[in-house]
């Protein structure tokens, strides 16, 4: 999420480098004035509730010095918890403000740089670099074909068990992924990175702030419903069995 002192310009930032980075994304531009005109709704509201805070503190330290002059209280008392309620209310109406706020923020892709080719189509992607020749015999089969006809994966007996995309990998399978990961590790650390092995999910409010969400949602591997979990490897080869036997 890109941070909110980027579209204000009396912070010394220039919005309209993010309308140009939209554009790059044929994304939507007015999305920036949207979030441009909520930004001073928002900071209004946030001025208002700081001011009602000084005035409640102001109002608190006459009761004080009424009740050291062993003065009547009673009227400022009353003022103060006045003030208390339009506090709580304000307090309310900023929290709403900057959910809003935050929503189409959240919907503001990173900045794109300046070497990212501009085009609404994949097949338009840069080649970088390229290894090997390209086969162009004909009915050349796919990666799951391959590992089917190798018998080192079965995907079929995966997608029952897992959903789709599920996949058991068996055999030369495994020691082959054990080897690309192994190969990978010795390729990174010979060049000073430190290995990392990540969870295997995200919270959602941290994911938010590592990718544009709103764009994601859709393409993430997510846990949405009660009837699937992620445990203990056992009971994945349980599952296998499971297949095999239908119990």
């Amino acid at each position: 999420m890109l941070d909110i002192n980027l579209f204000r310009e009396e912070k010394g930032h220039n919005p309209e480098i993010i309308r140009e980075s939209l554009r790059r994304r044929y994304a939507n531009v007015q999305d920036v004035d949207a979030i441009i005109d909520l930004d001073k709704v928002y900071r209004q509201l946030l001025y208002e509730l700081e001011n009602l805070r000084k005035e409640f503190n102001k109002i608190n330290k006459q009761v004080a010095q009424l009740k050291i002059a062993k003065q009547d209280a009673t009227e400022t008392i009353a003022k103060t918890e006045e003030v208390k309620q339009k506090i709580a209310e304000k307090d309310v109406e900023v929290k709403d403000s900057w959910a809003v706020l935050k929503s189409k923020l959240e919907k503001i892709g990173n900045l794109v740089h300046d070497s990212v080719p501009v085009s609404d189509d994949e097949a338009n992607n840069a080649v970088i670099r390229t290894w090997g020749e390209k086969r162009l015999e004909p009915k050349l089969k796919n990666h799951v074909e391959l590992v089917e006809l190798l018998g080192i994966a079965d995907t079929k007996r995966g997608a029952d068990v897992a959903g789709g995309r599920g996949y058991y990998l068996k055999g030369d399978g495994v020691r082959l992924n054990q080897a690309l990961i192994n190969f990978g590790l010795d390729f990174l650390e010979k060049r000073g990175y430190t290995a990392l092995q990540t969870p295997f999910f995200m919270r959602k409010d941290v994911m938010a702030k590592c990718a544009q969400l709103a764009q994601f949602d859709e393409e993430l591997y997510k846990v949405t419903f009660v009837d699937c979990f992620r445990d203990l490897s056992s009971f994945c080869v349980l599952g296998w069995y499971w297949y095999l036997y239908k119990l």
